[in-house]
């Protein structure tokens, strides 16, 4: 089981708007990529996204998933 630090505890609005200030999935290396925003009322935190693949039949989607997050 992996520890996803805080993430639990950050707001959906807020993933969302770290999530817009990332590249498009299609275009990047298969890493773990940071982003610091301000989560409200936990602060400020880093939330650590990981592209993922999903796939139906012949057609694929590249998106971006929340993993990790730590406060600052």
């Amino acid at each position: 089981m992996n520890n996803n630090g805080i993430l639990e505890h950050v707001p959906g609005p807020c993933v969302a708007r770290a999530q817009e200030a990332l590249p498009a999935a299609t275009t990047v290396e298969d890493r773990d990529y940071p982003v610091e925003i301000d989560a409200d009322h936990i602060g400020r935190v880093r939330i650590f996204f990981h592209k993922q693949k999903a796939k139906r039949g012949k057609f694929s989607h590249w998106f971006w998933l929340a993993v990790r997050a730590e406060r600052v």
